[in-house]
């Protein structure tokens, strides 16, 4: 999946805020909504895209949804490596 300028952007804004920790997912969608002046929906998308690409991880504790945000230089280091193990392969006479 691509990852796109306005995901990048909010990535690194929450690691920012909160740091490598867990965060209420109503926290994080009205940080996004506040920040990014988006609607409460295209923040819940923000948040869906993080998911898949890695970003962010969405957990249940207690009953009540959570978000555990990932560093972004982690996350973009690994797709990176795993890219250029990609090509390295394609590259690789068999």
């Amino acid at each position: 999946m691509r990852i796109r300028r306005r995901e990048l952007a909010a990535a690194f804004m929450l690691y920012r805020l909160y740091g490598a920790s867990k965060v209420n997912m109503g926290e994080a969608l009205d940080t996004l909504k506040g920040e990014f002046c988006v609607t409460r929906r295209t923040a819940v998308n923000i948040v869906r895209r993080l998911g898949k690409l890695g970003f962010l991880r969405v957990l249940i504790e207690g009953g009540s949804l959570k978000v555990e945000i990932m560093d972004p230089v982690s996350v973009l280091e690994a797709r990176t490596m795993d890219y250029v193990k990609s090509r390295r392969e394609k590259c690789t006479p068999k």
